[in-house]
């Protein structure tokens, strides 16, 4: 058994709630690591030992919140509903996992308890929390700088300039940090950025190992559209689905809401409430001729309401069937799709041309392949569960946010169906799947097993 799989094993044995601490921690840490990488990069050095500066306040005690404030850690555990009366608990629970080690620092008016991830804490987190196999990868740019580079490229590629006033990215990292600059300022009509022809080279050269390490960067392949191992037609036929399923939860919200309104409108108006009290002496005020045609008016108002309201329920019934289905296609072609990416295969060969083909009627809900990488699997698992009707008990307690308790509406239908369904959309949103498990594939080559270009 590999560390990284014993690290994995680690994780997994944590409930929901811990495993949200450990993870608030985990980001804490590595924000307070790429500070101080930023701040050596400027010069500016920190003598003190990690032991001090990756410690991360955890709350205050005394723990008056209205004088003393919330920590990074509490606002962020509140964000993710855990913040409440057993978070000293969940903490406890890590330390004694020795996933965390608890310190404490004294403060003005009390002491501010500390925590601060062990070496096998910040590698279970790093296992849980991973979107790429196998770990980061190593890129000669770091994520903003790339993705200011991409804008470039797409910028030159249409011709254009990439109009900023100012950037400090382009300045200090494509123009400072390089020779030849990667970039360069344009004096004309105001001014802009331009790519330089070293940063059309780094861009070709490096694209590849860009792509991989972020994954969520929208970057032009440097070949073209063609070369993409992602094509655009996916997304479009994707787009559709969830367009048609926006389209009829709109409808069926429209219907739902005429049909109550309707509803009021036919039922009988009782003589209660100041107002309704003066429109009942205003009649009986009025000749009998007039207060006949007054009541033959509030009855034809009610008639006609009641039409309204009982072809509104219907209309809500058929409008809810046909957005359980349009839900469920665009789950089962977005499974469809996220099968294919991991199988390396092409995604225009199981995704449907069009919304209506008789064979998407009762679409099955294939289950979701199996990445690699366990926060992808872990959580289309939860969803697909979900979507097919045998959801998982959560673990642990469930979350609860501060505040005013609203009580939440009720769930659209197929709303499971489409929580997968926008998952997986987003996943596979522009390639960002395909360049997480196959980096090799963003290089020049046939995109699918078999294909000649």
């Amino acid at each position: 058994m590999t560390a990284r799989s014993k690290a994995l094993d680690v994780w997994r044995e944590l409930n929901d709630r811990q495993q949200g601490t450990l993870e608030v921690i985990f980001d804490l840490d590595q924000e307070a690591e790429g500070s101080r990488r930023a701040f050596a990069a400027r010069g500016e050095w920190d003598k003190r030992p990690a032991s001090e500066w990756r410690a991360i306040d955890f709350a205050h005690d005394p723990s008056d919140r209205r004088l003393f404030g919330w920590t990074a850690m509490q606002t962020r555990l509140a964000e993710k509903g855990w913040d409440n009366q057993g978070n000293g608990s969940t903490v406890a629970a890590l330390a004694a996992r020795e996933l965390i080690e608890r310190t404490a620092r004294m403060t003005t008016y009390g002491v501010m308890h500390q925590v601060r991830l062990t070496r096998s804490g910040r590698a279970a987190a790093r296992a849980g929390t991973a979107d790429t196999p196998g770990g980061p990868r190593k890129a000669a740019l770091n994520a903003r700088p790339w993705q200011v580079l991409a804008l470039l490229w797409a910028a030159d590629t249409r011709g254009e300039l990439l109009r900023w006033k100012h950037s400090l990215t382009v300045e200090k990292v494509l123009i400072g940090k390089h020779v030849p600059p990667l970039a360069e300022w344009v004096t004309t009509r105001g001014g802009a950025y331009r790519i330089t022809e070293r940063g059309r080279d780094f861009y070709r050269e490096h694209y590849a190992a860009h792509a991989a390490a972020y994954p969520d960067v929208q970057a032009l392949h440097p070949d073209g559209a063609a070369a993409e191992p992602w094509p655009r037609e996916a997304d479009a036929r994707l787009a559709r689905l969830g367009a048609t399923h926006k389209a009829l939860a709109h409808a069926w919200e429209e219907a739902r809401d005429q049909q109550a309104q309707a509803q009021a409108e036919a039922e009988p108006k009782a003589a209660t409430g100041y107002f309704q009290q003066q429109r009942e002496a205003a009649r009986r005020s009025l000749p009998a001729e007039a207060a006949r045609l007054l009541a033959e008016r509030d009855e034809l108002w009610q008639a006609t309401a009641r039409q309204r309201a009982e072809r509104a329920a219907a209309d809500t019934v058929r409008l809810e069937e046909l957005l359980q289905a349009a839900a469920r296609q665009w789950a089962a072609a977005a499974l469809r799709g996220f099968n294919a990416v991991v199988a390396a295969e092409d995604p225009l060969a199981v995704l449907p041309a069009g919304d209506g083909e008789e064979e998407w009627s009762e679409p099955r809900l294939v289950p979701p392949s199996q990445t690699g990488v366990h926060a992808l699997d872990d959580e289309a698992g939860r969803l697909y569960a979900a979507a097919v009707g045998t959801p998982r008990k959560a673990r642990g307690p469930v979350p609860k946010k501060r505040g005013r308790r609203v009580q939440a509406p009720a769930p659209k239908p197929g709303a499971a169906c489409a929580d997968l369904a926008l998952w997986l959309r987003r996943e596979l949103d522009g390639g960002s799947l395909v360049r997480r498990l196959h980096p090799h594939r963003l290089t020049t080559g046939p995109k699918f097993p078999g294909e000649r270009r």
